[in-house]
């Protein structure tokens, strides 16, 4: 009978015909089991009615999709009967002529084949997707998978003759039952593999979104999907777009993660199981698969969306870090960093490793990263909500995301990718180093930023164990992480010498970095650099930083903590720790030239921790013998009772600081051990006289001078408190009353030069617990011990209170008091609630119990969100920090104009006391004479005022506490000072 669709005849005649045709396919089913041992002779006949039977199948499923009434059901019942079965008979015939077709590999076959397989493609997607309303199953649902295996066997077929040019006339052109032009054999391969890979692609998507009950069609599909892609590379490029193929797993990908996510994002009754987990993880997993493999074969085409795949990675990446958040879902991030970031790494390093993309587009790729972030964008002003939601998640997750513009909560994602290309660094290309050496100072950006911030300081993520010989998955801060990163990177841009100068380049520029954390990194880094690299050039470099630390060391610096001598005097000290005897030897041997600047750097690194342990034996001896000698040294030559009883502090003669030997041994005390002190009882009880003298000093002093004998006071504690077995009872009693005194008359809250000797007053008050005195209440020294613990343990800065905890901790283990209770004041800071308003009277006692049992250390495993809350907060603080810092403007140089008699001057407002007026474009030309001469009267008045106007705003600078402020002006004001030096000299009278 004719194959017809019949779509304009009546009801009753198209039920009819459903049935012949069931026969009349039988009956080619049989015929073409008969016909087996010359299948080719009737290959045309055969290929014609599949067409003809595919195309029929196409218009009536259309048809009956459109016009079948649900309520006629014994209509409904026949046809879905009867034409199930015709479309299974119809793929069951195709299956079994494709073989044959693949061994008749001539033009005109080929181009019938195409027609073929065109058709029947388009029935068995339509069979597939729209099997929902007929409900097809057991053999029905079999035809498809199998007519589409060999469909992907034919095409590979067809791919390996057309490639090798061996194309056999199998088929007689008599027989052929239309008229073809000559085409292109390798085309119509060609074509027929396309359309293969597009209805597979259609047929995997369905089936990816099945829910799983489809696993033989996904399989077949993206099995054949990539196998066609590789064999048809060359030729199908033009036909398929290969780009939408790679973006088809990833989607689906990104989508199953975003359903599980929001399905374990709810408050959950239990722990995540990992049986669980695995079920929703594999599924991703092998679309993850997938797309590597795609992007393997044409890495070309993936370059051309490599933002999509970043974004991919970083979705993947975001995902492990909220599962990371809670411990509920433990399960699901060590199994995500097992299976899945894995795979999302792996599509990236595909387009890095393949030769067929360029160094530029790897370059380009790089480039993407860490550029679109917002350092001030207003949206993200606020707090960073760091709770699961829906919305965010859906936010997040969208495949239709802006690539161009990644969201700021995914930062801390884009962070965690970045570590990847630095570990992956040693098999990068050296190009693709290079541009990884400049995007350093972005990552050091974004670590300013409180939310990237609180997760690197305050997260544990999952990690392999390299410990064992089988690796295992352990936790471990993300600060690990970043270190270990950046030192892989370290080592691999040494094997290059360009992209060592660029990391040279970023060491040292950061070294003055105004965020403590990006110092602590780069500190790191100096540390392993000197551990691990030649001694020859560890050395050169280390000299070289020292060089650097001369050039800023001032007395003003020395003695300001937060100063820039003393941040990279303390990140030196550090890299030193890191370095040999021999090295430590030499820089000690070059701070001890007696100039002023050795001097006061030689201070600087004892106060921030010198390594004296690491000098060899001798030297060490030497070392402690000198601080010792000049200790005792300046306390001999003081005139402590000149001028009607009033002390004499001068300043150091080469330095310009005062008491430089005290604070010296102060700091060497605090930084190493020094078991033998060479000091004889005279000096000490010297010691302890300019103590008292610098106490009452301190109570008639003008508040100018109160900062700088602060912590010469302080100074003399560390040392009485290290030196404790040398002194007399009466000694201690004396200076314990001269304290209490000081401390309970002297003290407000608006005496901030004094509060800096509350640490030194801790490690003082400790050492009492030595003294062997009787426990009574008419007794002074046990008044004023009471009472400057009293002092102390109301503190509430909590640096000051773990100090406050381990000074009564080690003097309540050591005291021969009893009543210990006197020493713990009612309002002691631990004694309040979380509130911070109500008592509890327990309290106090209960927190010592801890802080000396070390109770209160934080889990290894576990994310506090307290813990998160307060480093956002921190984060949030020192962000605004290090932004004021950056805003001050770099002093630019003078345009060289001649000087005239007006000079102009910009003024700013500044804090009290100071009275800033900077000469502009001022600067000596050749037509000033070298030799001095008259200056006008006026010009003279004006350079005195200037000069007095320095002093007093370099007075004011030393009074204040803010170290901020000290810094922005520092600069500043040298640089004016040299100004009016060198304009003074133009005459005798300035």
């Amino acid at each position: 009978m004719e194959i017809d669709g019949g779509g304009g005849e009546a009801e009753e005649r198209r039920r009819s015909e459903l049935g012949y045709l069931v026969e009349a396919i039988k009956s080619s089913e049989v015929a073409l089991k008969c016909s087996d041992l010359d299948t080719t002779n009737f290959l045309g006949t055969f290929l014609t009615l599949g067409t003809k039977a595919g195309s029929w199948c196409v218009r009536h499923l259309l048809w009956s999709v459109e016009s079948i009434d649900e309520s006629e059901d014994a209509q409904e019942e026949e046809h879905s009967r009867l034409f199930p079965e015709i479309i299974a008979l119809t793929l069951n015939i195709s299956s079994k002529l494709l073989p044959v077709a693949s061994k008749c590999i001539a033009m005109d076959t080929v181009h019938a084949v195409g027609d073929f397989i065109l058709e029947l493609l388009t029935l068995t997607e339509s069979s597939i997707l729209d099997n929902k309303k007929f409900g097809t199953t057991g053999h029905v649902a079999k035809a498809p998978p199998v007519f589409l295996d060999e469909t992907i066997k034919l095409c590979r077929a067809y791919s390996e003759a057309a490639k090798s040019d061996q194309c056999i006339m199998s088929m007689p052109k008599e027989e052929t039952t239309e008229e073809h032009k000559e085409t292109d054999l390798t085309s119509n391969i060609a074509q027929i593999i396309a359309c293969t890979i597009q209805s597979l692609c259609k047929i995997g998507t369905h089936a990816a979104s099945s829910g799983g009950s489809q696993v033989i069609l996904l399989n077949i599909s993206w099995k054949g999907i990539i196998s066609l892609l590789q064999l048809g590379k060359g030729m199908v490029e033009e036909k398929v777009n290969v780009r939408e193929i790679i973006l088809i797993p990833i989607s689906v990908a990104i989508e199953s993660l975003r359903v599980a996510t929001e399905r374990w994002c709810v408050p959950l009754q239990e722990v995540l199981g990992t049986a669980e987990a695995r079920r929703a993880f594999l599924p991703i997993k092998y679309f993850l698969t997938n797309a590597i493999r795609i992007c393997s074969i044409y890495p070309s085409e993936a370059m051309a969306i490599y933002k999509n795949i970043i974004w991919c990675a970083l979705v993947i990446s975001h995902s492990s870090i909220l599962f990371c958040r809670n411990p509920q879902l433990k399960a699901a991030s060590e199994l995500l960093f097992e299976l899945l970031e894995p795979s999302s790494f792996l599509l990236l390093d595909t387009l890095m490793k393949s030769t067929e993309v360029s160094p530029e587009s790897k370059c380009q790729l790089v480039q993407y990263f860490l550029e679109k972030v917002q350092m001030d964008n207003p949206e993200h002003t606020g707090e960073v909500d760091h709770t699961m939601n829906f919305a965010s998640l859906g936010c997040i997750f969208s495949v239709d995301s802006d690539v161009d513009n990644i969201n700021r909560a995914l930062l801390p994602a884009e962070f965690t990718v970045f570590l990847h290309f630095l570990n992956a660094s040693p098999w990068l290309r050296e190009e693709v180093v290079i541009e990884l050496c400049k995007k350093l100072h972005l990552l050091l950006n974004i670590l300013t930023l409180e939310d990237v911030y609180s997760y690197v300081l305050g997260c544990q993520i999952p990690a392999l164990s390299s410990d064992d010989d089988s690796p295992k998955v352990v936790w471990q801060p993300v600060y690990t992480s970043l270190i270990q990163a950046l030192k892989t990177f370290m080592i691999a841009a040494s094997a290059s010498s360009a992209a060592w100068s660029e990391f040279e380049v970023f060491l040292l520029e950061n070294l003055f970095h105004p965020h403590f954390l990006c110092l602590e990194i780069l500190t790191e880094l100096w540390c392993f650099f000197v551990h691990y690299a030649e001694a020859e050039t560890s050395t050169y470099l280390i000299n070289q930083l020292f060089l650097l630390l001369k050039t800023l060391a001032t007395p003003e610096e020395v003695l300001a903590p937060l100063s820039a001598l003393r941040k990279l005097a303390r990140a030196s000290c550090n890299i030193l720790s890191y370095a040999s005897s021999a090295t430590i030897d030499q820089i000690y041997t070059m701070l001890n030239d007696s100039s002023s600047n050795s001097s006061i750097l030689y201070l600087a690194l004892l106060m921030e921790g010198f390594p004296f342990d690491s000098l060899s034996r001798g030297v060490k001896e030497h070392a402690v013998k000198t601080l010792f000698t000049s200790f005792a040294g300046y306390l001999q030559n003081q005139n402590y009772f000149k001028n009607h009883g009033e002390i004499n502090l001068p300043t150091s003669s080469s330095s310009g600081i005062i008491g430089l030997p005290v604070h010296a041994l102060a700091s060497a005390f605090q930084s190493c051990e020094i078991k033998d002190a060479t000091i004889d009882e005279k000096t000490i009880a010297t010691m302890f006289k300019i103590a008292t003298s610098l106490i009452n000093l301190y109570r008639t002093s003008p508040d100018s001078s109160k900062n700088l004998l602060v912590k010469h006071i302080s100074s003399i504690l560390v040392i009485v408190t290290h030196m404790r077995h040398l002194c007399a009872f009466s000694e201690l009693e004396k200076l314990t009353l001269e304290l209490h005194t000081l401390f309970m008359s002297g003290f407000d809250d608006t005496n901030a030069a004094l509060s800096q000797c509350k640490p030194s007053m801790a490690s003082f008050m400790a050492i009492l617990g030595h003294l062997n005195t009787t426990e009574d209440d008419a007794n002074p020294l046990c008044s004023a011990m009471w009472d400057l613990f009293h002092f102390l343990l109301r503190e509430r800065h909590w640096a000051l209170v773990h100090l406050a905890m381990g000074s009564f901790g080690y003097f309540a283990a050591r005291t021969s008091f009893a009543q210990l209770w006197k020493f713990v004041p009612v309002d002691a800071a631990l004694s309040y609630t979380s509130t911070g308003v109500d008592i509890d009277e327990d309290g106090f006692m209960s927190e010592l119990k801890a802080f000396l049992q070390k109770e209160i250390a934080l889990r290894d495993d576990k994310w506090c969100e307290e813990q998160i809350c307060s480093l956002l907060s921190e984060g949030r603080m020192l962000k605004k920090l290090v932004e004021s810092c950056l805003e001050i403007p770099l002093v630019p140089e003078p345009e060289k104009v001649p000087i005239t008699n007006d000079v102009k001057t910009k003024k700013r407002k500044t804090p009290d006391g100071i009275c800033e007026g900077m000469p502009e474009n001022v600067s000596v030309t050749n037509d000033v004479e070298t030799k001095k001469r008259k200056m006008p009267d006026r010009v003279c008045e004006g350079m005195m005022l200037v000069q007095n106007g320095l002093k007093i705003m370099r007075s004011a600078l030393s009074e204040t506490d803010l170290a901020e402020l000290k810094d922005r002006f520092a600069v500043h004001l040298s640089r004016l000072e040299d100004a009016v030096s060198h304009i003074a000299s133009f005459s005798d009278k300035i």
